[in-house]
Parts: structure tokens; sequence; C-alpha cells
């Protein structure tokens, strides 16, 4: 294994990066680079330049790593139908590659072909039984074929494959929650906590379904009671200020903001949170609830949940003319896809301010962006995205 593959497989994009292109520069047809490189531009959404290398590479013979790129960049652009072809070659040149069989399985159940997308992502399940996401992702497709209590069962199995993996703990949560079952839900959330102490997910998460149980009394005495143990744990505090904004209490909430700013303890979370009391304020606050979210874009340069933020109350603010915060919300909330490019919120609000500015193309490609996400059936934002290109034409 290449020093730029070995990298890849650690997860240091930017490193494997720089290491292929300095492999290329002494041997332009090192395959394994032009795979490295392939790989990380496809990550990064650069789709036409991560082609370009893919066909170097592809010149010098297929392989099952040639193969799953050209699957993945066909399935990037929605092109299912030649992206399952790619798939099955790759499955075909290696039987035992569990990331082909697990695109295959996406790719089939996006295309309604439900058993044989199950039995795909079932053999990757298989083969790496201790990869939680593709146990993770086999529960969610169980679930929506009507597997209901099998998906429950396999997203409890991918958090007992990998304790600290936070989705299957969100997902198995809203499943019984829906299912009336909330106090399993709040087991769940409770061992999530374990796992993932003082989680800001999961402790909203807790204090929602408790107060959704009646037990509001229990959450915010929980809520404070941590909050008290660490004064200066963002994380707790957080959640104590959100529970506090759930029940109506801004300027409590405000408070908590301001007395751990005054102690130098400042995060994104705290000023967001700022900035939602802020807006919820009679009348709303709008110029201390951007500088608030411009505060958190700040704080987490990497963070794409502050310019997402920004971005929705400046498509949802008052304005005369109605279009005027416009140029503004496009340019923090394409801050937010460039901060992370495979998330689909951002991505489905920009195609929305695109809209309203009246750029259709840039608005459709944007949507479509959402789709390939490979969002479940039935999930808000791959709706609000197809109703959004139907709209469009």
């Amino acid at each position: 294994m290449s020093a730029a593959e070995k990298l890849l497989e650690a997860g240091q994009t930017a490193k494997a990066k720089a290491a292929a292109e300095q492999a290329l520069a002494k041997q332009p047809q090192d395959r394994s680079a032009l795979v490295v490189l392939s790989k990380v531009l496809l990550l990064e959404g650069q789709l036409d330049k991560a082609e370009q290398h893919l066909a170097r590479a592809e010149k010098l013979g297929a392989t099952a790593d040639t193969l799953l790129l050209r699957a993945n960049l066909a399935s990037q652009r929605g092109q299912l139908e030649p992206a399952a072809g790619f798939f099955r070659s790759a499955v075909s040149k290696d039987p035992k590659r569990a990331e082909a069989w697990f695109g295959l399985g996406l790719v089939l159940f996006k295309q309604a072909e439900l058993a044989e997308g199950l039995t795909a992502l079932e053999k990757a399940a298989q083969l790496q039984p201790k990869n939680a996401v593709f146990v993770y992702r086999l529960g969610q497709v169980q679930l929506e074929a009507g597997q209901h209590e099998q998906g429950i069962a396999t997203i409890a199995r991918a958090i007992t494959v990998q304790p600290r993996f936070l989705a299957p703990y969100l997902s198995l949560i809203q499943v019984l929650v829906e299912d009336g079952r909330a106090l399993e839900a709040r087991k769940v959330a409770e061992e999530g906590l374990k796992a993932l102490p003082n989680n800001p997910r999961l402790l909203s998460a807790l204090t929602a379904i408790s107060l959704g149980m009646g037990d509001a009394k229990t959450s915010y005495q929980a809520a404070s009671t941590l909050a008290a143990q660490r004064p200066k744990d963002p994380k707790a505090q957080a959640n104590l200020a959100l529970l506090l904004l759930l029940k109506g209490q801004r300027e409590e909430a405000l408070h908590i903001c301001r007395t751990l700013e005054s102690l130098g303890v400042n995060t994104a979370e705290l000023k967001m949170i700022e900035a939602t009391a802020h807006e919820a304020a009679e009348p709303p606050a709008y110029e201390k609830a951007m500088a608030a979210y411009e505060e958190a874009m700040a704080l987490e340069p990497d963070g794409w949940k502050a310019p997402n933020n920004l971005g929705q109350l400046l498509l949802r603010m008052p304005a005369t003319p109605p279009e005027k915060h416009m140029p503004r919300a496009i340019t923090v909330l394409e801050e937010g896809v460039r901060r992370k490019p495979d998330q689909p919120e951002p991505h489905l609000n920009l195609a929305l301010a695109y809209t309203r500015a009246g750029d259709t193309a840039k608005a459709q490609a944007e949507a479509r962006q959402v789709l390939m996400a490979y969002l479940p059936e039935g999930d808000s934002l791959r709706e609000q995205a197809e109703r959004l290109l139907k709209a469009l034409g």
C-alpha cells in the first residue's frame, strides 16, 4: 500500500491528496496515485477533475478500484442505471469487495428495486460485519422496505458494533418515538450519553423525549443538575439553554450564553442559541441574531450549521423589496456548502435562495445535490428538493 493510500485509509484526505500529487509529479502513470487523487477529488465534489484522473487510471486497465470510482461518479451525477452497472462490474471483478456491494445496494434501493437492493446491502454487512456504517444503512433500508422490527434490530446492532457512532442512536430514537415507544427511546438516549457523554444532540433528544412524556420537571431538573455540576462545560450549559428556550424563557437562555462568554467560554453552539433567542424576541432582534451567527461562523471555521442557519434566517426575514437579503443569503449558504459539501441541508437552502434570486439553473443544480445524498424515502429534505425541482420544471 502506497503512502497516499495509507493516508486516505486513515481519513487524512488533504495529506493523501498532496502525497498522490507528489507521486504523480515523479511518475505520471502511477495508477495508485491516480486512483487516490480521483477519490479525494470525488469527496471534494470536484467531479470533472476526478473523472480526468480516473480516465488516466482506466487507460492502464480496469480494476475494482476504477470501477468503484466510475460507479460513484455516475451516482453523484444522478446517473443511477450506469452507476448500478459499474457497481455490478466491480462486484464481478472482486466479489469480496464490500463497498461495491454497499454502493450497489443503495443505488438499487433508490431505483425501487428493494429485494435486490436489500440482498446487496446484506452482503456488504456480511463481508464487513464490523463496519457500523454498512450495518446502520442496512437497518435504515430495512425500515423503509417495511421490515420494521428487523430494521430496529439492525440499527441497534450498529450501536453494538460502534458504541460511539452517533447516527444510529438518533435514528433509533426517532423510530421508537414515532412508534409511541418513548420509554425505550429514552433508554437509547441514556445509553448514547454513556458512550458519548454530554453529546448535545443526545442531550437535546433526551430533553425532548422527557418533555413529550410529560416529564418536563424531571427533564429540567436533570439539565439543571448537569449544568450546575459543570458550570464551565459549554455542552451542558447549551443543553440547559436549549431547554429554557423550549420553555419560552428567552432571557434566562441568553443569560447562560452571556455568563459563559464573560468566563471566556464561547462556542459556536452557544452563539447559535444566542441567535435563536434574539430572533425569538418581540419584536425579533434580527441584527443581533445575524451578528451572533457570524460570530458562530468565526468560532467554528469548518462548521456548516452556522452559515446554514444564518442563510435560513435571511431567507425568512421580512424585507422591502422581498428579495433584499438574497445576495447575502446566497453568500453564506455557498460558504456552508463549501464547508460541508456532502451535507444536504445547505444545498437545499441554497437552492431556495437561488430560486428566489431568479437563478433557475443553479437552483436545480443544488436541489439535485440533495437527491444525490441517498436520503431515505419520506425524508423532509428529499421531499422538499423533489417538490422544488418539479416546480422549477
